[in-house]
């Protein structure tokens, strides 16, 4: 009986297992969700069983995924197909969220001259074939690389001169030359397509370094700057030139703090901004004081006038000194034929003497 109830659980718990992997395609929410598919995003609204939640958490909340995105998947299977390569895909829609970015979209890349000529046309790029059938040599023949000069090699072993032709004419040579001149026309046609890309750029720049008669001193301080950091080492080995003044480096990113980062930083930088504004008292900055002094316009007139000259070391010491609190300065004197000086006071009272 007991080996019979061990298999029995043995058996039930296999059932449920399997059950659990086959779960129903069909979930039953009282709120139905909210559905982004653009961005395939789901927003369940409905209210959570706390005591669940409390009992069981990992299964619970594992339960609820699943569920959410069983029915995520449901509404991308109502979404029309396409067939692409012998694929079947799925067409999203526009997104509705709007999410945030950290940097601004990149821009589209600029069209080339036959790209935008398609365009107009209609015409649509189709894909060809890596070979090709050859009707004189009767095999398959790559559309390019070694394979295809090696058959036209073949095909074209004898090559018909005209009848009108000189004598000197080497049609085999012409047909090389004409091969040139058009891998040249090509690449000639691909540098004007770079160019009319960076045509943008150079608006924006501010410094150009196209070569002119008369260069002014940024571009030349630019032009050093390029030549100086074009090695392996980036200038770091780079001697200087003579009577070689510092290079502006410019074209430097600036950085920002992330959108979500360290807690703790953000906070003492917050406390600190508060610290200076509850502070009354302003930081005095005695050298933009002295400065400020020395370059007065009546600070200079002390030739002839008996004023004393004072040094910037002085003028320093003296915006140093702190006064304190009820003292002013008196001089007290005593009677004709004595010695200067002050009184002594009385226990009680107020210092007396005679001011001179």
């Amino acid at each position: 009986m007991m080996a019979a109830s061990i298999v029995q659980n043995v058996l039930l718990k296999a059932a449920e297992d399997e059950a659990e992997k086959l779960k129903s395609i069909q979930v039953d929410k009282v709120v139905e969700l909210e559905y982004d598919l653009g961005n395939l995003l789901a927003y369940d609204i409905n209210d959570l069983d706390l005591n669940q939640l409390r009992s069981d958490k990992e299964a619970f909340l594992a339960n609820l995924s699943r569920d959410n995105v069983q029915l995520l998947i449901n509404q991308i299977f109502q979404l029309p197909t396409l067939k692409v390569d012998n694929e079947v895909v799925i067409k999203l829609p526009a997104g509705t969220t709007r999410l945030p970015r950290a940097k601004p979209a990149p821009k589209e890349k600029a069209l080339s001259k036959w790209e935008k000529y398609a365009k107009e046309k209609g015409i649509t790029q189709r894909k060809k074939s890596k070979a090709t059938w050859d009707e004189e040599l009767k095999k398959w023949v790559p559309r390019f690389g070694y394979k295809k000069a090696l058959a036209e090699k073949e095909k074209n072993w004898v090559v018909e001169v005209p009848g009108n032709a000189n004598d000197g004419m080497d049609p085999i040579a012409l047909r090389k030359t004409k091969k040139q001149e058009s891998v040249a026309k090509n690449e000639l046609q691909r540098l004007r397509n770079i160019s009319a890309r960076m045509q943008k750029s150079k608006a924006k720049s501010k410094i150009s370094l196209e070569p002119t008669e008369r260069p002014t001193a940024d571009q030349l301080n630019r032009s050093v700057f390029i030549a100086h950091t074009a090695t392996a080492s980036v200038g770091k080995f780079q001697p200087n030139l003579k009577e070689q003044k510092p290079v502006l480096k410019s074209g430097q990113k600036r950085h920002f703090d992330p959108l979500v980062g360290d807690l703790k930083k953000e906070t003492t930088k917050s406390l600190d901004i508060l610290d200076k504004l509850k502070n009354k008292k302003p930081k005095l900055d005695i050298e933009k004081a002295v400065n400020r002094e020395l370059n007065q316009p009546g600070s200079l007139d002390y030739k002839g006038k008996g004023i004393e000259k004072k040094s910037k070391t002085q003028l320093k010491k003296d915006l140093g000194k702190r006064k304190h609190k009820g003292t002013k300065d008196k001089k007290f004197g005593g009677k004709k034929g004595g010695s200067a000086g002050r009184a002594p006071a009385k226990k009680g009272g107020k210092r007396t003497g005679n001011k001179n």
